[in-house]
C-alpha cells in the first residue's frame, strides 16, 4: 500500500536511502531551491514520474500547507523484526544499540527521537503495536527524514521483546526519575538496549521490573522530568559518548562548582563539593596542582603598578593557578 510524504528533507532522504520505492513525485510550481533541485535530478536519474502542480492542488495531496513545495508517493514503511536490529549490529562488529520505546503517542515526538536514534547510531529502534504513535508522514517530517534510516521494528508485547533480548545477552536499562543511579553513571560499552516511557507517565509497572538497570537524569531546576525527546537524546548520547571515545561512565564524584549555589542534595547534577565555600583570608585553597596561598590584597595596594604575581602558570582568563 502507498502513502504520501511532504517536506523537502523527508522527501530528499526517502530518495537517498532507497529503502522504499517512490512512484510519483509532486513539485509546486515556481518553487525552487537547492534543495528542490536534488530532488528532482534525483527523481529523473531514477526515472520517478514527475508533476508540477499548483498550490492549491499541493495542498489538497498532502491535507497540508506544510508541504514545502513537494509531495512523493511511496509504497508503505517497511518495519524491520528485532533480528534485524542484532544483525545491523554483527556486520558493524558493535555491541548492539537498540532504543525501546514504551507507548511514546504524539508523533512529534517520535519523530524527534528517531531524528536523535540515527544520529547517535543506534541499531534499530522498538515501538509498540498499541497505543503509541507509528512511523507515518507527520513522524518522517518530525524526523527531518531521519526515520527513513533508522531500522523500526513494531511488536505487540514489549515485556517479550525484553525478554528476547535479554536472552541475545543484550542489557535492558531504563529511563525513570526515582532510579538511584544517575544515567552518566552506567557502563554503555556492553550490548545495551534504552528504554523510554511514555510522555504522561513514563515506563509502565512491569516494563520497569523487566529492565535490568534503572538510571535518572538528574534535575537541577524546579521541574521534576524533560520531554521524552529530550531525555532519550541526552541518554543516546551518553553512549555514543563512551563508546565512541572510549570513555566509561562519569565519575561518581559531584563537581566542584562555583561558590554558594546552594543546591539541595537530590539535584545532584551541578551540586558543590563538600565543604566548597568562599575561603576565609589567608586559607589554603585546594586545586587540581596542590595547595595555594589565598592572596589578600589591600584596598591600599596599587595594582596598576605593583600587580600581584601569585605563583603558578597563566592558563589565560586573566586568572593565575
Amino acid at each position: 500500500m502507498s502513502e504520501k510524504i511532504y517536506g523537502r528533507k523527508p522527501v530528499l532522504e526517502a530518495i537517498r536511502s532507497g529503502s522504499r520505492a517512490m512512484t510519483r513525485l509532486y513539485l509546486m510550481q515556481g518553487s525552487r531551491d537547492g534543495v528542490l533541485n536534488q530532488i528532482e535530478a534525483h527523481a529523473k536519474a531514477k526515472g520517478i514520474p514527475i508533476h508540477l502542480e499548483t498550490r492549491h492542488r499541493m495542498d489538497t495531496l498532502a491535507a497540508t500547507e506544510k508541504h514545502q513545495g513537494v509531495i512523493a508517493v511511496v509504497e508503505g514503511f517497511q518495519y524491520a523484526d528485532l533480528e534485524d536490529l542484532l544483525d545491523i549490529a554483527r556486520k558493524k562488529n558493535e555491541p548492539a544499540f537498540v532504543l525501546l520505546l514504551d507507548e511514546i503517542e504524539d508523533p512529534q515526538n517520535l519523530g524527534a527521537i528517531l531524528r536523535s536514534a540515527e544520529a547517535a547510531g543506534v541499531h534499530g529502534v522498538v515501538i509498540p503495536k498499541h497505543r503509541a504513535a507509528e512511523v507515518n508522514a507527520t513522524v518522517i517530517k518530525a524526523s527531518a527524514g531521519a526515520a527513513e534510516h533508522v531500522a523500526t521494528v513494531k511488536i505487540t508485547n514489549l515485556n517479550e521483546t525484553i525478554k528476547r533480548l535479554k536472552e541475545a545477552n543484550v542489557w535492558v536499562v531504563g529511563t525513570d526519575d526515582e532510579a538511584p543511579k544517575n544515567f552518566y553513571d552506567y557502563d554503555y560499552r556492553q550490548p545495551v538496549a534504552l528504554v523510554i516511557g511514555n510522555e504522561g507517565q513514563g515506563l509502565r509497572r512491569l516494563v520497569k521490573e523487566n529492565c535490568d538497570e534503572l538510571v535518572k537524569i538528574p534535575m537541577a531546576g524546579q521541574m521534576s522530568s524533560l520531554n521524552a525527546s529530550v531525555a532519550a537524546g541526552l541518554v543516546l548520547f551518553e553512549v555514543t559518548r563512551q563508546r565512541k571515545w572510549g570513555l566509561g561512565p562519569a565519575t561518581k564524584e559531584p563537581p566542584v562548582s562555583s561558590y554558594g549555589l546552594g543546591l539541595s542534595p537530590e539535584k545532584d547534577f551541578f551540586r558543590p563539593a563538600p565543604g566548597s565555600g568562599p575561603p576565609a583570608s589567608g586559607e589554603a585553597v585546594e586545586s587540581g596542582e596542590g595547595l595555594a596561598q589565598r592572596i589578600d590584597i589591600s584596598p591600599s595596594d596599587n595594582l596598576d603598578d605593583n600587580p600581584p604575581d601569585p605563583p603558578g602558570n597563566n592558563k589565560g582568563g586573566g586568572f593565575k593557578w
